[in-house]
Protein backbone atom coordinates (compact mmCIF):
# COMPACT_ATOMS: atom_id res chain seq x y z
CA UNK A 1 0.00 0.00 0.00
CA UNK A 2 1.04 3.45 -0.78
CA UNK A 3 0.08 6.92 -0.69
CA UNK A 4 1.53 10.14 -2.76
CA UNK A 5 1.05 13.36 -0.94
CA UNK A 6 1.71 16.48 -2.88
CA UNK A 7 1.45 19.63 -1.97
CA UNK A 8 3.76 23.68 -2.54
CA UNK A 9 6.74 24.21 0.14
CA UNK A 10 3.96 25.20 2.32
CA UNK A 11 2.16 24.95 6.17
CA UNK A 12 0.53 21.84 4.24
CA UNK A 13 3.65 20.10 3.60
CA UNK A 14 4.74 20.59 7.20
CA UNK A 15 2.46 18.76 7.94
CA UNK A 16 2.26 16.10 5.89
CA UNK A 17 5.70 15.59 6.58
CA UNK A 18 4.63 15.10 10.54
CA UNK A 19 1.61 12.87 9.60
CA UNK A 20 3.88 10.52 7.13
CA UNK A 21 6.06 9.50 10.13
CA UNK A 22 3.15 8.33 12.21
CA UNK A 23 1.37 6.85 9.79
CA UNK A 24 1.86 2.67 9.27
CA UNK A 25 2.06 2.10 5.76
CA UNK A 26 4.13 3.61 3.00
CA UNK A 27 3.53 7.10 2.25
CA UNK A 28 5.23 9.65 0.14
CA UNK A 29 5.67 13.47 0.08
CA UNK A 30 6.10 15.13 -3.44
CA UNK A 31 6.97 19.27 -3.04
CA UNK A 32 6.39 21.11 -6.11
CA UNK A 33 8.60 22.88 -8.18
CA UNK A 34 11.09 20.76 -9.67
CA UNK A 35 10.47 19.87 -13.61
CA UNK A 36 10.92 15.96 -14.86
CA UNK A 37 12.47 15.64 -17.72
CA UNK A 38 9.66 12.51 -18.98
CA UNK A 39 7.16 15.26 -18.98
CA UNK A 40 8.37 15.83 -22.34
CA UNK A 41 7.09 12.24 -23.64
CA UNK A 42 3.44 13.11 -22.16
CA UNK A 43 2.92 16.70 -23.24
CA UNK A 44 0.63 15.16 -26.53
CA UNK A 45 -1.85 13.69 -23.71
CA UNK A 46 -1.38 17.20 -21.88
CA UNK A 47 -2.38 19.04 -25.24
CA UNK A 48 -5.49 17.00 -25.32
CA UNK A 49 -6.69 18.17 -21.79
CA UNK A 50 -9.67 20.81 -21.38
CA UNK A 51 -8.49 23.96 -19.22
CA UNK A 52 -10.85 26.24 -20.30
CA UNK A 53 -12.59 25.91 -17.09
CA UNK A 54 -9.91 25.92 -14.67
CA UNK A 55 -8.57 29.08 -16.18
CA UNK A 56 -12.12 30.90 -16.26
CA UNK A 57 -12.25 30.01 -12.54
CA UNK A 58 -9.05 31.40 -11.71
CA UNK A 59 -9.30 34.27 -13.72
CA UNK A 60 -13.04 34.77 -11.58
CA UNK A 61 -10.92 34.75 -8.69
CA UNK A 62 -8.59 37.40 -9.53
CA UNK A 63 -11.10 39.78 -10.66
CA UNK A 64 -12.37 39.69 -7.57
CA UNK A 65 -9.29 41.05 -6.29
CA UNK A 66 -8.16 43.60 -9.13
CA UNK A 67 -10.47 45.10 -11.66
CA UNK A 68 -7.14 45.01 -13.84
CA UNK A 69 -8.13 41.18 -14.53
CA UNK A 70 -10.85 42.50 -16.61
CA UNK A 71 -9.49 43.76 -19.11
CA UNK A 72 -9.88 41.91 -22.31
CA UNK A 73 -5.78 41.61 -23.07
CA UNK A 74 -5.20 40.86 -20.06
CA UNK A 75 -7.51 38.31 -19.66
CA UNK A 76 -6.21 36.98 -23.39
CA UNK A 77 -2.57 36.87 -22.54
CA UNK A 78 -3.10 35.43 -19.33
CA UNK A 79 -5.10 32.41 -20.89
CA UNK A 80 -2.57 31.78 -23.59
CA UNK A 81 0.00 31.90 -20.94
CA UNK A 82 -1.82 29.64 -18.15
CA UNK A 83 -2.63 27.39 -20.86
CA UNK A 84 0.95 26.49 -21.99
CA UNK A 85 1.72 26.02 -17.90
CA UNK A 86 -1.15 23.90 -16.91
CA UNK A 87 -0.42 21.42 -19.74
CA UNK A 88 3.56 21.56 -18.99
CA UNK A 89 2.05 20.92 -14.89
CA UNK A 90 -0.22 18.13 -16.24
CA UNK A 91 2.43 16.05 -18.23
CA UNK A 92 4.82 16.40 -14.93
CA UNK A 93 2.46 14.73 -12.71
CA UNK A 94 0.71 12.51 -14.97
CA UNK A 95 4.79 11.61 -15.77
CA UNK A 96 5.30 11.12 -11.63
CA UNK A 97 2.01 9.29 -10.67
CA UNK A 98 2.29 6.86 -13.70
CA UNK A 99 6.33 6.26 -12.60
CA UNK A 100 5.70 6.21 -8.83
CA UNK A 101 2.51 3.92 -9.11
CA UNK A 102 0.38 5.09 -5.71
CA UNK A 103 -2.72 3.51 -4.66
CA UNK A 104 -3.77 6.82 -4.06
CA UNK A 105 -3.10 10.56 -4.17
CA UNK A 106 -3.42 12.83 -1.36
CA UNK A 107 -3.59 16.51 -2.12
CA UNK A 108 -5.35 19.75 -0.50
CA UNK A 109 -8.83 21.59 -1.46
CA UNK A 110 -8.06 20.43 -4.82
CA UNK A 111 -10.22 23.31 -7.00
CA UNK A 112 -7.71 25.96 -7.38
CA UNK A 113 -4.40 25.92 -8.71
CA UNK A 114 -2.02 24.55 -9.51
CA UNK A 115 -3.43 21.38 -7.35
CA UNK A 116 -6.59 20.74 -9.53
CA UNK A 117 -4.15 20.03 -12.31
CA UNK A 118 -2.31 17.63 -10.22
CA UNK A 119 -5.86 16.02 -9.62
CA UNK A 120 -6.56 16.15 -13.57
CA UNK A 121 -3.66 14.31 -13.99
CA UNK A 122 -4.28 11.30 -11.23
CA UNK A 123 -8.04 11.02 -12.80
CA UNK A 124 -7.30 10.47 -15.95
CA UNK A 125 -4.67 7.52 -14.55
CA UNK A 126 -7.63 6.41 -12.36
CA UNK A 127 -5.99 6.69 -9.30
CA UNK A 128 -8.04 7.93 -5.96
CA UNK A 129 -7.58 10.84 -4.53
CA UNK A 130 -7.87 11.82 -1.00
CA UNK A 131 -8.72 16.01 -0.47
CA UNK A 132 -7.86 17.70 2.25
CA UNK A 133 -9.73 20.42 3.67
CA UNK A 134 -10.50 22.06 7.40
CA UNK A 135 -13.80 20.47 9.27
CA UNK A 136 -17.40 21.15 8.81
CA UNK A 137 -16.94 21.21 12.50
CA UNK A 138 -14.90 23.46 14.74
CA UNK A 139 -11.88 21.15 16.21
CA UNK A 140 -12.01 19.14 13.02
CA UNK A 141 -10.78 18.18 9.62
CA UNK A 142 -11.83 17.42 6.25
CA UNK A 143 -10.14 13.79 4.30
CA UNK A 144 -12.95 13.12 1.58
CA UNK A 145 -12.14 10.44 -1.72
CA UNK A 146 -15.01 12.62 -3.38
CA UNK A 147 -13.82 16.35 -2.83
CA UNK A 148 -14.39 19.44 -0.92
CA UNK A 149 -17.33 21.52 -0.16
CA UNK A 150 -20.13 20.91 -2.64
CA UNK A 151 -18.19 17.88 -4.24
CA UNK A 152 -18.06 16.26 -0.65
CA UNK A 153 -19.40 12.78 -0.74
CA UNK A 154 -21.91 13.82 2.16
CA UNK A 155 -25.61 12.40 1.47
CA UNK A 156 -28.09 14.72 0.01
CA UNK A 157 -31.07 12.67 0.77
CA UNK A 158 -32.92 13.98 4.19
CA UNK A 159 -33.73 9.73 4.14
CA UNK A 160 -30.69 9.00 5.07
CA UNK A 161 -30.34 11.48 7.88
CA UNK A 162 -33.55 10.12 9.57
CA UNK A 163 -32.53 6.33 9.06
CA UNK A 164 -28.85 6.90 10.90
CA UNK A 165 -28.26 5.79 14.36
CA UNK A 166 -32.09 5.17 15.11
CA UNK A 167 -31.54 4.21 18.49
CA UNK A 168 -29.77 7.28 19.14
CA UNK A 169 -27.37 5.97 21.06
CA UNK A 170 -24.05 8.53 19.47
CA UNK A 171 -24.09 11.62 21.28
CA UNK A 172 -23.80 15.07 19.70
CA UNK A 173 -23.90 18.63 21.29
CA UNK A 174 -23.37 21.55 19.50
CA UNK A 175 -19.67 22.78 19.49
CA UNK A 176 -18.55 26.26 20.55
CA UNK A 177 -18.55 28.37 17.69
CA UNK A 178 -14.91 29.92 17.06
CA UNK A 179 -14.84 33.87 15.98
CA UNK A 180 -12.86 34.40 12.88
CA UNK A 181 -10.47 36.61 13.48
CA UNK A 182 -10.45 39.45 11.23
CA UNK A 183 -7.75 40.38 8.34
CA UNK A 184 -4.59 43.15 9.43
CA UNK A 185 -5.88 45.51 6.88
CA UNK A 186 -9.49 46.01 8.07
CA UNK A 187 -11.32 48.78 9.31
CA UNK A 188 -12.14 48.38 12.85
CA UNK A 189 -16.08 48.77 13.65
CA UNK A 190 -18.12 49.74 16.33
CA UNK A 191 -21.30 47.22 17.15
CA UNK A 192 -24.54 48.44 16.24
CA UNK A 193 -28.48 48.47 17.38
CA UNK A 194 -30.03 45.90 15.50
CA UNK A 195 -33.32 46.33 14.12
CA UNK A 196 -36.14 44.33 15.68
CA UNK A 197 -36.78 42.07 12.88
CA UNK A 198 -34.01 41.08 9.95
CA UNK A 199 -32.29 38.48 8.00
CA UNK A 200 -28.73 38.04 8.48
CA UNK A 201 -26.97 37.54 5.36
CA UNK A 202 -23.02 37.02 6.10
CA UNK A 203 -20.81 37.81 3.13
CA UNK A 204 -18.09 35.62 1.64
CA UNK A 205 -14.54 36.03 0.72
CA UNK A 206 -15.11 36.89 -3.55
CA UNK A 207 -12.53 35.12 -4.97
CA UNK A 208 -12.76 31.88 -2.67
CA UNK A 209 -13.44 28.91 -4.47
CA UNK A 210 -16.83 28.34 -2.98
CA UNK A 211 -17.58 31.61 -5.01
CA UNK A 212 -16.00 30.91 -8.59
CA UNK A 213 -16.66 27.31 -8.59
CA UNK A 214 -19.87 26.62 -6.49
CA UNK A 215 -22.16 30.32 -7.18
CA UNK A 216 -23.54 29.67 -10.30
CA UNK A 217 -25.52 32.94 -10.09
CA UNK A 218 -24.31 34.78 -7.73
CA UNK A 219 -20.29 35.82 -8.32
CA UNK A 220 -20.38 38.78 -6.42
CA UNK A 221 -20.90 40.30 -2.97
CA UNK A 222 -22.73 43.04 -4.97
CA UNK A 223 -24.84 40.40 -7.03
CA UNK A 224 -25.60 38.89 -3.82
CA UNK A 225 -26.55 42.67 -1.68
CA UNK A 226 -28.95 43.19 -5.10
CA UNK A 227 -30.70 39.37 -5.03
CA UNK A 228 -31.10 39.83 -1.25
CA UNK A 229 -32.53 42.84 -1.26
CA UNK A 230 -34.88 42.90 -3.94
CA UNK A 231 -36.58 39.67 -2.52
CA UNK A 232 -37.14 41.36 0.24
CA UNK A 233 -38.87 44.59 -1.03
CA UNK A 234 -40.65 42.48 -3.02
CA UNK A 235 -42.31 41.02 0.41
CA UNK A 236 -44.08 44.11 0.86
CA UNK A 237 -42.87 44.09 4.45
CA UNK A 238 -42.06 47.47 5.95
CA UNK A 239 -40.23 46.03 9.15
CA UNK A 240 -38.17 43.61 7.75
CA UNK A 241 -34.56 44.62 7.10
CA UNK A 242 -31.34 42.98 6.28
CA UNK A 243 -28.64 42.90 7.78
CA UNK A 244 -25.12 42.77 6.31
CA UNK A 245 -21.67 41.33 7.58
CA UNK A 246 -18.14 41.40 6.12
CA UNK A 247 -16.03 38.72 6.18
CA UNK A 248 -13.54 39.12 8.29
CA UNK A 249 -10.89 37.36 6.45
CA UNK A 250 -11.26 40.08 3.30
CA UNK A 251 -9.22 43.32 3.16
CA UNK A 252 -11.41 45.06 1.21
CA UNK A 253 -14.63 47.12 2.15
CA UNK A 254 -17.92 47.65 0.79
CA UNK A 255 -18.05 50.96 1.31
CA UNK A 256 -20.53 52.05 -1.83
CA UNK A 257 -23.00 49.38 -0.47
CA UNK A 258 -23.19 50.73 3.08
CA UNK A 259 -25.72 53.60 2.47
CA UNK A 260 -27.16 52.01 -1.24
CA UNK A 261 -30.32 51.12 0.27
CA UNK A 262 -32.68 51.64 3.31
CA UNK A 263 -33.76 48.02 4.08
CA UNK A 264 -29.88 46.88 4.47
CA UNK A 265 -27.93 47.51 6.87
CA UNK A 266 -23.86 46.53 7.71
CA UNK A 267 -23.20 45.37 11.00
CA UNK A 268 -19.17 44.48 10.35
CA UNK A 269 -18.72 44.88 14.35
CA UNK A 270 -21.07 42.83 15.68
CA UNK A 271 -20.40 39.33 16.47
CA UNK A 272 -21.59 36.74 14.21
CA UNK A 273 -23.07 34.52 16.87
CA UNK A 274 -25.34 37.71 17.83
CA UNK A 275 -26.33 38.61 14.12
CA UNK A 276 -27.32 35.13 13.83
CA UNK A 277 -29.27 34.27 17.27
CA UNK A 278 -31.41 37.83 16.60
CA UNK A 279 -32.20 37.05 13.26
CA UNK A 280 -35.41 35.34 11.82
CA UNK A 281 -33.47 33.23 9.56
CA UNK A 282 -29.90 33.28 7.57
CA UNK A 283 -29.40 33.28 3.91
CA UNK A 284 -25.93 32.43 2.58
CA UNK A 285 -24.20 31.35 -0.91
CA UNK A 286 -22.79 28.03 0.90
CA UNK A 287 -20.70 29.83 3.93
CA UNK A 288 -19.71 27.92 6.51
CA UNK A 289 -22.26 30.24 8.48
CA UNK A 290 -24.70 28.59 6.73
CA UNK A 291 -23.70 25.54 8.89
CA UNK A 292 -23.44 27.46 11.96
CA UNK A 293 -26.71 28.81 12.01
CA UNK A 294 -28.23 25.38 11.60
CA UNK A 295 -26.22 24.50 15.17
CA UNK A 296 -27.89 27.55 16.35
CA UNK A 297 -31.11 25.96 15.39
CA UNK A 298 -31.86 28.80 12.64
CA UNK A 299 -33.54 28.59 9.61
CA UNK A 300 -31.29 28.64 6.49
CA UNK A 301 -31.45 29.50 2.57
CA UNK A 302 -28.74 28.91 0.41
CA UNK A 303 -28.53 30.58 -2.37
CA UNK A 304 -25.35 28.55 -4.24
CA UNK A 305 -24.27 24.75 -4.21
CA UNK A 306 -23.43 23.73 -0.46
CA UNK A 307 -22.61 20.88 1.02
CA UNK A 308 -25.62 21.29 3.58
CA UNK A 309 -28.42 21.93 0.56
CA UNK A 310 -30.40 18.66 1.85
CA UNK A 311 -34.28 18.59 1.83
CA UNK A 312 -35.67 19.36 5.06
CA UNK A 313 -32.68 21.08 6.56
CA UNK A 314 -32.24 23.94 4.06
CA UNK A 315 -34.38 25.85 1.48
CA UNK A 316 -32.35 26.36 -1.93
CA UNK A 317 -32.60 29.37 -4.00
CA UNK A 318 -31.43 28.96 -8.04
CA UNK A 319 -32.43 32.12 -9.03
CA UNK A 320 -34.17 35.53 -8.05
CA UNK A 321 -37.38 34.14 -8.41
CA UNK A 322 -36.99 31.08 -6.23
CA UNK A 323 -35.55 33.50 -3.85
CA UNK A 324 -38.25 34.98 -3.33
CA UNK A 325 -40.61 31.88 -2.93
CA UNK A 326 -38.20 30.86 -0.38
CA UNK A 327 -38.77 34.11 1.40
CA UNK A 328 -42.02 33.31 0.84
CA UNK A 329 -42.33 29.88 2.73
CA UNK A 330 -40.47 31.27 5.83
CA UNK A 331 -43.43 34.38 5.91
CA UNK A 332 -45.59 31.16 6.78
CA UNK A 333 -43.76 29.11 9.24
CA UNK A 334 -41.59 26.77 7.12
CA UNK A 335 -39.05 25.25 9.73
CA UNK A 336 -36.56 22.48 8.93
CA UNK A 337 -37.31 19.31 10.10
CA UNK A 338 -35.56 18.80 13.50
CA UNK A 339 -34.33 15.32 13.26
CA UNK A 340 -32.90 15.64 10.26
CA UNK A 341 -30.92 18.72 11.84
CA UNK A 342 -29.74 16.74 14.72
CA UNK A 343 -28.95 13.34 12.61
CA UNK A 344 -27.13 15.79 9.98
CA UNK A 345 -24.72 17.36 12.75
CA UNK A 346 -24.47 13.49 14.53
CA UNK A 347 -23.36 12.21 11.12
CA UNK A 348 -20.54 14.93 10.71
CA UNK A 349 -19.37 14.67 14.33
CA UNK A 350 -19.51 11.01 14.76
CA UNK A 351 -18.81 9.67 10.72
CA UNK A 352 -17.90 12.50 8.53
CA UNK A 353 -14.90 14.55 10.40
CA UNK A 354 -11.94 13.45 11.79
CA UNK A 355 -10.66 14.76 15.41
CA UNK A 356 -8.57 17.11 15.50
CA UNK A 357 -7.26 20.84 13.67
CA UNK A 358 -4.89 19.11 11.36
CA UNK A 359 -1.99 21.47 12.53
CA UNK A 360 -2.06 19.73 15.87
CA UNK A 361 -1.25 16.61 13.84
CA UNK A 362 -2.82 14.68 17.57
CA UNK A 363 -2.34 11.03 18.20
CA UNK A 364 -6.22 10.71 18.11
CA UNK A 365 -6.13 12.68 14.20
CA UNK A 366 -3.25 10.61 13.05
CA UNK A 367 -5.33 6.99 13.97
CA UNK A 368 -8.14 8.73 12.29
CA UNK A 369 -6.59 9.81 9.25
CA UNK A 370 -5.08 5.77 9.06
CA UNK A 371 -8.54 4.47 9.19
CA UNK A 372 -9.67 6.96 6.52
CA UNK A 373 -6.71 6.27 3.90
CA UNK A 374 -7.41 2.13 4.85
CA UNK A 375 -10.76 2.64 4.26
CA UNK A 376 -11.46 0.91 7.95
CA UNK A 377 -13.87 3.61 9.42
CA UNK A 378 -17.44 4.50 9.59
CA UNK A 379 -17.34 6.55 7.18
CA UNK A 380 -16.01 4.29 4.36
CA UNK A 381 -18.76 1.53 5.79
CA UNK A 382 -21.28 3.42 4.95
CA UNK A 383 -20.12 4.88 1.71
CA UNK A 384 -20.11 1.52 0.53
CA UNK A 385 -23.70 0.38 1.38
CA UNK A 386 -25.09 3.70 0.14
CA UNK A 387 -22.97 2.79 -3.31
Amino acid sequence: MAFIFISRSNVHARYYKKLIKQLSFNCTLHIMGVPRLGALKYLKIASQVDFNKVIANQLLRKQARNSLWSNAVIIKVYTMFMLCVERCRFAKYYDLLKSESPEALVIWNGNKLPNITVCMAAKQLGLTTYFYENGLLPGTTSLDPSGINYAASLPRNSQFYLNFDKANQLPFSAPELIPRINHKKRCQFDAIELPERYLFVPFQVPHDTQIACYSPWLKSMEALYDAVVASVRELADPNLKVVFKEHPSWHKHYAHLYDKDDVAIFANGNCTRELINGAEAVITINSTVGLESLLLDKQVIALGLACYNIDELVLHASDQATLIKCLEKLQNGWQANSIVRDKFFTYLKHVYCLPGVWKECTTEHVEAVEKRLTQQDTFAQLSQKES
